[in-house]
């Protein structure tokens, strides 16, 4: 009898006869000969894939997305397997490639849904994509199944020069958040492997039941976290503004070049958001806090004023209450209500004694209405909750400055550098200080 060897992937072969015809033949793979051949290839293999997971790690690492990477090389079990389930399935009759194509893994597991776009462009931008297939894409509404995206990618030609690879290796990656894996694990060690489908119409409901609340808790987080970022630039700016507020109010010039100032800054901030704001009393506090700051962020001042009002109204509990105090108090002052500003932020420091953010503003618009005494009070009780703050240490500088008290505002302000050593403003006012301390 005369033998041939085909590759089902290089460095594996399959032993099959040639030139007979025996109706019903089943040629069955020579297990012997294609494990030797396989465990040949082996440590090559788990070096370039060690290879190729430390590439995408660097690569997501620059990305700045947050991910675990899991790998593994399949197998000689799971590989043989692989093959006879393939052969069962007709893949040889019908002259089909039997060439294993998930030899190297790796699964990229994200926290939240739009991570996985990110991972996805970043793979398509960096290695030559074979092959793409989402998991789970055909299921209805009414299925169970879990959901992935499966990359073939190839590996690039450095790393097999590296481990002296001529075959043309692909490896599978698979991008799935964290509740999409622990779905694929549970449904692979109860259906997969069990090679069990349930027609217990009960038990099918209790599967699809699980994988939609898994399907929904992605949704869920990703529209937070999709909140949490509007709220965070929200803030970013609101807290913008008010450094440029008390910046331009203690500024040495005169009062048309301030308007021009002002006026440079509302344009900025205007278009931002339209005239949407309708029937707040029906938001929930989260939607009203990011229409708030949007609105305060676009200058529209007492919108704002009147939302944070709303708020307070519905009487949350006692720190939220101060959080919003805070928030209103810089509204009044952004529209240079300043007594109004400080009865709100002291307000917050009524309700939350340990918010050093109240006091540091209070502070700041005592600053600003030149109440240095007072402003130096709010400073050193904010400090004294968090002493480590560069903004506190370099605004109470500037009130010792203005005492007359040069040694201890060079002493903030030498601390204040400690914290950001690159500070120019930081800097300047340090050379200022100790030009009157004749140093």
């Amino acid at each position: 009898m005369i033998y041939e060897k085909y590759s089902l992937t290089a460095g594996a072969y399959l032993v099959k006869p040639i030139n007979i015809n025996i109706p019903n033949h089943i040629n069955i793979p020579n297990r012997k000969i294609l494990q030797e051949e396989y465990e040949s290839c082996l440590s090559r293999r788990e070096g370039v894939l060690d290879e190729l997971q430390q590439r995408m790690k660097m690569l997501l690492s620059c990305s700045c997305v947050h991910s675990t990477i899991k790998t593994r090389v399949k197998s000689f079990e799971s590989y043989y397997h692989k093959i006879l389930r393939r052969m069962r399935g007709g893949a040889e009759e019908q002259n089909q490639d039997l060439r294993i194509t998930d030899i190297l893994g790796m699964r990229i597991i994200c926290p939240f849904l739009d991570d996985l776009t990110l991972v996805e462009n970043l793979i398509r931008r960096n290695f030559q994509v074979v092959e793409v297939e989402r998991k789970g894409a055909h299921h209805s509404f009414k299925e169970f199944g879990y959901e992935s995206i499966h990359f073939l990618i190839e590996i690039p030609d450095d790393i097999l020069s590296r481990f002296e690879i001529r075959e043309n290796l692909v490896c599978e990656v698979q991008i799935r958040t964290i509740l999409q894996e622990a779905w694929a694990e549970v449904e692979h060690e109860l259906i997969y492997k069990g090679e069990f489908t349930p027609f217990d119409e009960p038990l099918k409901r209790k599967l699809a039941a699980i994988n939609a609340n898994l399907t929904l808790s992605d949704i869920i987080f990703q529209e937070i976290r999709d909140y949490q970022r509007q709220l965070r630039d929200q803030l970013k700016k609101r807290r913008e503004s008010f450094f440029k507020k008390t910046q331009i109010d203690t500024l040495q010039i005169g009062s048309e070049h301030k308007r021009k100032i002002v006026s440079e800054l509302e344009t900025q901030t205007k278009g931002e958001i339209g005239n949407s704001y309708i029937g707040h009393q029906q938001d929930n506090i989260d939607n009203l806090l990011l229409k708030a700051l949007n609105a305060h962020n676009s200058n529209q001042l007492d919108l704002a004023i009147d939302i944070y009002t709303s708020i307070l109204n519905l009487k949350p509990q006692a720190y939220i209450q101060a959080i919003i105090y805070i928030h209103r108090g810089m509204a009044y002052f952004a529209a240079s209500n300043y007594e109004q500003a400080v009865n709100d932020f002291s307000a917050a420091t009524q309700l939350d004694q340990k918010n050093d953010k109240a006091f540091y503003y209070r502070a700041l618009v005592h600053s600003t209405m030149q109440n240095y005494h007072k402003a130096l009070e709010d400073f050193n009780q904010c400090l004294s909750l968090n002493p480590y703050q560069y903004d506190p240490l370099y605004s109470r500088a500037q009130v010792y400055f203005h005492l007359g008290d040069y040694p201890k505002a060079l002493a903030d302000c030498e601390q204040a550098l400690n914290i950001h050593p690159e500070s120019e403003q930081a800097k300047k006012f340090r050379e200022m200080v100790m030009a009157y301390l004749h140093i």
